[in-house]
């Protein structure tokens, strides 16, 4: 018997060292989790000059971070299609209130005329929940629908370049 009851305290031993552990009350148990809060959200949407017509190959960059620094591996970039829609989809660790959407006009005269950049901060858009948080650390699924009018570009003078997301004035 006393053989046995060292092999357990060996065993609980190994075990709490390796991070395992059994806690709990008996009136309430809780979960243990780990990694970091998620959720998921969609931007989706369409561009149009200031006549409402759709605007086809515009680049849309959903910034993935936070602090909305350049990842351009990490950055999901879409473009828009004939009708002027366009949809990205992300999975963040972070909160969603910070990042920003920027709008590039990638091909000239092509389209009717140059546009001038733009953006929107999607703290500025009110989302729309599609999946209920799973009350750990998943906090759910929301999609952000965008309808941006972009301005023609007025020449050299006023042209504003974004190059990732800072703006370089020539």
């Amino acid at each position: 018997m006393r053989k046995r009851s060292f092999i357990s305290h060996i065993l609980v031993g190994a075990l709490a060292a390796l991070g395992f552990a059994a806690c709990g009350d008996e009136e309430e148990d809780y979960p243990v989790e780990y990694g970091s809060p998620r959720v998921d959200f969609q931007v989706k949407g369409v561009v149009t000059d200031e006549d409402g017509r759709a605007l086809n190959n515009i680049r849309v960059v959903i910034r993935k971070a936070w602090d909305n620094t350049p990842i351009p591996l990490a950055d999901d970039t879409v473009y828009t299609d004939l009708e002027g829609k366009f949809a990205g989809r992300e999975s963040s660790m972070v909160g969603i209130d910070r990042q920003t959407v920027y709008f590039d006009d990638v091909d000239g005269e092509d389209n009717g005329g140059k546009f001038g950049s733009d953006s929107v901060r999607l703290a500025d858009v009110t989302p729309t929940q599609v999946k209920e948080p799973s009350g750990h650390w998943y906090n759910g699924a929301y999609e952000f629908d965008i309808n941006k009018q972009l301005k023609k570009d007025e020449g050299e003078k006023s042209k504003v370049l974004r190059l990732y997301g800072c703006k370089v004035i020539r």
